[in-house]
């Protein structure tokens, strides 16, 4: 950032008006791989906003620029990742326009609107559709396309395939040192091995994943990686600590991450609120639940703006038993027959709930 700082100077200085997009589109992608959605967004309306007042005076419609092409995948995909599914097909859309199939930068918009359409069919549970983007992706993106693949095998619960593909895609990330995969798949492989019943041997690779994310200041993926750990440290019985480390992660996700983490997080959040109560005597334990239920609630809201089934599936079957324990009839019945009529509309892969983040 220093070094773009100390570039800008002279790009506005001499009026360098297409290394000035440049620069912001590298911002934007830096801000964004940092885990600062907020400010990633800034920096690619400035570069939208500046080219549009170009525009005008220039009175032509201009910059086919790939710093521009860049600019506006992000800001599709931040749309994306809030729920807002319309505004970034609009912006799709326009790309597709700017950026005809066969120009210069189209593969850009290409693996955009791919990973946008595999990660809404992964949240409807649509994994046979996720699987059929997989080539898409991976012609445009080898590395991406491969680690989407072992994320749909893991979904189809087909662990020892996705094992494989994740252990050779770490090898090669970690020679190309492409830090951000890395962490991604460490991440994943740790789930393959709670989703087996091992989460002792996943601690290793979170705190592997968390020290990496850490050196390399990815405040996001550091704090992903601390909600592993403290779903880890649920499944192994002691949710007090698990709430403790929630506390240090959340804020990030709940101030920057996509809406599908704010649920997860939430989700948790209650799990391990739930878990905690079990000692606690009747009173105490009644306001545990209720406050449980409360952020239930926030993650099925969450959870709902992007469309994810699945997951709200998980919430109203967890409320359900809740407003049981509680005593809450009319409640429960409610979260029962919605849980009834997700799970008919669903595919069930057997995976015991407390088993999934």
């Amino acid at each position: 950032m220093d070094a773009l700082k100390d570039s800008d100077l002279l790009h506005w200085k001499h009026s360098l008006s297409e290394l000035i997009d440049i620069s912001i589109a590298q911002k934007t992608a830096i801000w964004r791989l940092y885990g600062r959605s907020t400010m990633a967004l800034q920096q690619a309306q400035m570069l939208l906003s500046m080219n549009s007042l170009e525009s005008v005076n220039a009175g032509v419609q201009q910059n086919n620029t790939e710093s521009f092409a860049v600019a506006l995948c992000h800001l599709a995909e931040l749309h994306a990742e809030q729920g807002c599914f319309a505004a970034a097909s609009e912006v799709l859309k326009h790309l597709k326009e700017r950026f005809p199939p066969n120009s210069q930068h189209a593969q850009l918009w290409m693996l955009c609107d791919q990973k946008i359409q595999f990660d809404r069919a992964m949240h409807d549970g649509k994994y046979h559709l996720a699987d059929s983007l997989v080539t898409g992706i991976t012609a445009l993106h080898s590395i991406e396309g491969v680690y989407r693949k072992a994320v749909v095998l893991q979904a189809q619960n087909q662990m020892t395939e996705a094992h494989k593909l994740l252990q050779k895609l770490l090898i090669h990330c970690q020679r190309i040192r492409n830090t951000e995969m890395v962490i991604s798949v460490l991440l994943s492989v740790a789930e393959l091995y709670w989703r087996s019943s091992s989460p002792t041997i996943a601690l290793p690779v979170l705190l592997q994943a968390l020290a990496l994310s850490r050196e390399h200041r990815l405040q996001y993926l550091a704090s992903e990686t601390v909600l592993n750990l403290a779903f880890a440290q649920l499944i192994l019985g002691i949710p007090e600590q698990a709430l403790s480390l929630l506390h240090m992660a959340i804020e990030p996700i709940l101030a920057d991450g996509a809406v599908l983490d704010k649920g997860r997080a939430m989700f948790l959040v209650a799990k391990c609120q739930v878990a905690s109560a079990a000692s606690y005597d009747p009173p105490s334990k009644a306001e545990a639940l209720e406050a449980a239920v409360e952020n239930l609630n926030e993650a099925k809201n969450y959870f709902a703006k992007v469309d994810c089934k699945e997951r709200i599936r998980d919430v109203v079957y967890f409320q359900a038993r809740l407003y049981h324990a509680l005593g809450k009839t009319q409640e429960r019945n409610r979260c029962a027959m919605l849980f009834r009529q997700l799970h008919q509309e669903l595919p069930s892969h057997g995976v015991p709930l407390i088993n999934h983040l």
